[in-house]
């Protein structure tokens, strides 16, 4: 009965967090996520077309929920070990989707999304550790989790420095000094995350946000220091999981 619940519950936060993506702007209630972020750019701020990783997250995020709902899967043990996460990770996009453009990028929504990423990666782990998944499992069990995970953890540390510059309190993170040493945290913990999960998906987020950091600052900010730190960190994240890969095959792939 608990795995039933649990269950509708992830699958109803799948549809939330695609209802609430555009909810807000629908509603004509504040301002919309892209603007606030505008307010706020600085280096680490991704350009725009990285945005676009949401509506794969939104889908696969959705393929995973129907197919965890149905009747055979309601003793499964790799989903009833991160059920809990998923809820928190899919229930914290909602809220930050709906508290950013009302409320803006302050530290709240990056309290929200440090939730998430613990949440995300306390199930990673789990996974990891505690369990030898089916290939199905890694797909459609780790994959969600991995990608949006991967993804958060550059948002968080995005999140953070955009709400030194919306409240004013911190370092100027408008100054590529102080991108470039938060930028350079951000490959130290990703990477060694992608070490620690052995997950594809989980490096590919990461990777895919690290991208579009340095397209930015090649087209928008012009900031040579931070191209050159975000290359060299996707070479790193790529490197790290080919590494494990490599000496840990039963490492969680997926």
């Amino acid at each position: 009965m608990k795995r039933r619940v649990q269950s509708i519950v992830v699958l109803a936060l799948a549809v939330a967090q695609i209802v609430t993506a555009r909810l807000m702007v629908a509603l004509d209630f504040g301002e919309p996520t892209e603007v606030q972020s505008a307010l706020v750019s600085h280096p680490l701020v991704p350009y725009k077309t990285a945005f676009v990783i949401w509506g794969l997250i939104y889908a696969y995020a959705l393929v995973a929920a129907v197919w965890q709902v149905l009747p055979r899967q309601k003793e499964n043990a790799a989903l009833e070990t991160v059920d809990w996460n998923v809820i928190v990770v899919w229930l914290v996009n909602s809220l930050w989707q709906v508290w950013v453009p009302a409320i803006g990028l302050e530290w709240i929504s990056f309290c929200l999304v440090a939730v998430a990423v613990f949440a995300g990666l306390n199930g990673l782990l789990k996974l990891r550790n505690e369990l030898n998944l089916s290939l199905t499992e890694k797909i459609l069990v780790a994959g969600p989790l991995a990608l949006v995970t991967g993804w958060l953890t550059a948002a968080c540390f995005v999140n953070f420095t955009s709400a030194m510059i919306w409240t004013g309190f911190g370092l100027d993170a408008g100054n590529a000094a102080v991108s470039a040493v938060f930028l350079i945290g951000l490959i130290a913990f990703g990477g060694w995350m992608v070490y620690r999960t052995g997950n594809s998906l989980y490096a590919a987020g990461l990777a895919w946000a690290l991208l579009w950091v340095l397209v930015a600052n090649q087209s928008r900010d012009h900031e040579p220091a931070i191209v050159a730190i975000a290359a060299i960190g996707i070479i790193a994240v790529i490197g790290i999981r080919v590494y494990v890969q490599w000496r840990k095959p039963q490492a969680l792939a997926a």
